[in-house]
């Protein structure tokens, strides 16, 4: 009977540790164990699908033989014909460049759009766009490269990027002696977001383009 009676004593002692184990946890727990931070929100700006944003109407102001329209609706990327008789449309590339260019600690959107119209016509825009009330809205947009890189033809957008709070641009260069179709050069352009307006900064990059 003795050595039950230990044995019983010896699992009361055993709860009721257990119990004072489970309190203790339940008091400091949560100081105690790591919690993993929270993932930081998306970008409101970078969930916005830009192929279906209406593009601001000045982005066809060479393709159209009227005043254009403030706005030019867009569906899956690309306009209606705006004008028949030149084949007028606006297309917007679906490679948006993203980034704080304002130092607010929002990002803003960097969308190129290309307006073409009648037999080689193209007409090339960058806009930088900005949440506002949940919506976007246009900041300020580039529509004419540099006049020292027209040369024999109109220079086209190759690319855009955005690095720090810079967007380059890379601009297609034309030597005196290249065709239309085959511009030997590029040349990198830097902008800055100023006060609401793109502006130039640094100095033009041009390179030759690799043949092939």
């Amino acid at each position: 009977m003795r050595t039950r009676s230990r044995s019983h004593s010896s699992r009361l002692a055993l709860a009721a540790l257990g119990v004072l184990a489970g309190l203790v946890a339940l008091a400091g727990g949560a100081d105690a164990t790591p919690r993993t931070p929270a993932a930081p929100a998306a970008d409101p700006i970078r969930a916005i699908d830009f192929a279906e944003v209406s593009q601001p109407g000045s982005a066809c102001s060479e393709g159209l033989r009227v005043a254009p329209p403030k706005r030019i609706a867009v569906d899956r990327g690309s306009s209606a014909l705006l004008d028949l008789g030149r084949l007028t449309r606006l297309e917007v590339d679906d490679k948006v460049a993203y980034g704080d260019l304002d130092g607010d600690g929002a990002d803003e959107a960097v969308v190129h759009a290309v307006c073409t119209f009648g037999a080689n016509g193209a007409e090339d825009t960058l806009a930088v766009w900005a949440m506002e009330d949940g919506d976007p809205v246009v900041v300020d947009t580039l529509a004419e490269p540099p006049t020292r890189l027209t040369g024999p033809f109109p220079p086209a957008v190759k690319k855009v990027a955005v690095a720090d709070d810079e967007v380059a641009v890379t601009w297609t260069h034309y030597a005196a002696d290249d065709r239309n179709c085959c511009p030997s050069q590029q040349t990198v352009l830097r902008y800055q977001l100023d006060d609401g307006s793109l502006r130039q900064v640094g100095r033009a990059a041009t390179t030759t383009v690799a043949a092939g």
